[in-house]
């Protein structure tokens, strides 16, 4: 006996018979169990836990007003004890800046300058927090002279995809009139090349004389792109400041118009500044300087812009670190 199905007719009769077989079975058929097997792993359980709360960011504190002192009977001093030496400190601390007075009628200096210091500086692209590099001055004053040294470094990420560094170096006296440059190198490099600046400043002779050669009259107390930051006229009474300023290639002169009082954000809190912005025709690039009134003026911000009016990128105080010692300043009349 022989099944054929050679006909669209009988395929389905069998179709049929074949389910009605299995119904059949399932219904009517034995049980059939299946056998358990347990997991040789526990079950994942999720739980929500708090997390602990972030401590709080310390800020700088701010110099109080002081009360009327009360009289305070004299309290007789041991003859063995001596007062406390001057010792370096982590991060200096907020120092009111003599240069702005708190009377607008009286004249006023340029803070003293520590005998040493360091700032570091987070260098971000535009005006975003996206950090691509950083920036670590240093100066040293010795004897009426200074050195004052900047390293500028991609970092993280950036460095990986593009290596830059900038070593800029200023050496000269330290006198009465503040920093005097007599030196500046500017030195960068690249995966491509290396490339050098530097200029000589000839006070006696009053000529600038550059690495490639060139010589200019040297205007009376210029400074280089370096020292400007640490080096400005006394700001008291002026809305411009009109400051020669060389990058090693060229000396130029630059206006700076004042604005006094500009409060900033930055990892050391906020901070009470004078801007000093340059002013500039649309096509020349742009540069502003923040100095910190409670830290001897010292430089915490920078905005670099470019020709078309873009900001290029913003170096930001991170940390100031500095020996209370004063630079000992020379007898040259500068």
């Amino acid at each position: 006996m022989s099944f054929r199905l050679d006909t669209p007719s009988r395929r389905v009769g069998l179709a049929i018979g074949i389910s009605l077989l299995v119904h059949a079975l399932a219904l009517w058929g034995p049980e059939i169990r299946v056998p358990q097997f347990k997991p040789s792993a526990p079950p994942l359980v999720a739980k929500l836990e708090a997390l602990p709360a972030a401590p709080a960011k310390p800020r700088p504190k701010r110099r109080a007003r002081p009360e009327a002192a009360k009289p305070v009977p004299e309290q007789p001093h041991p003859a063995d004890e001596s007062p406390p030496q001057d010792i370096p400190q982590a991060a200096s601390a907020p120092v009111e800046a003599e240069t702005l007075a708190a009377e607008e009628d009286k004249a006023t200096d340029r803070p003293p300058l520590p005998r040493h210091a360091q700032l570091t500086f987070d260098i971000n692209r535009g005006t975003s927090h996206f950090r691509v590099g950083e920036t670590i001055h240093t100066l040293e004053i010795i004897e009426g002279r200074y050195v004052l040294r900047a390293v500028t470094k991609t970092v993280g990420l950036v460095r990986l995809f593009k290596s830059y560094e900038l070593n800029q170096y200023s050496n000269g006296s330290y006198g009465k009139n503040g920093l005097l440059p007599e030196l500046f190198l500017d030195e960068s490099k690249d995966s491509l090349a290396t490339r050098q600046n530097a200029v000589e400043f000839d006070r006696e002779a009053r000529i600038a004389r550059f690495s490639n050669g060139r010589e200019v009259a040297l205007p009376a107390e210029t400074q280089d792109i370096l020292s400007v930051m640490y080096q400005f006229p006394p700001l008291a009474h002026t809305e411009v400041a009109t400051v020669s300023v060389s990058n090693g290639r060229k000396i130029e002169r630059y206006d700076f118009e004042i604005t006094v009082d500009e409060e900033i954000e930055t990892a050391l809190g906020k901070l009470l500044t004078v801007r000093l912005h340059k002013m500039h025709a649309p096509n020349e690039e742009g540069l502003d300087i923040w100095l910190a009134r409670e830290y001897r003026l010292f430089p915490v911000k920078i905005r670099y812009t470019e020709k078309n009016g873009e900001v290029a990128a913003e170096a930001v105080i991170t940390d100031i670190r500095v020996s209370e010692e004063q630079g000992e300043r020379s007898n040259a009349v500068n």
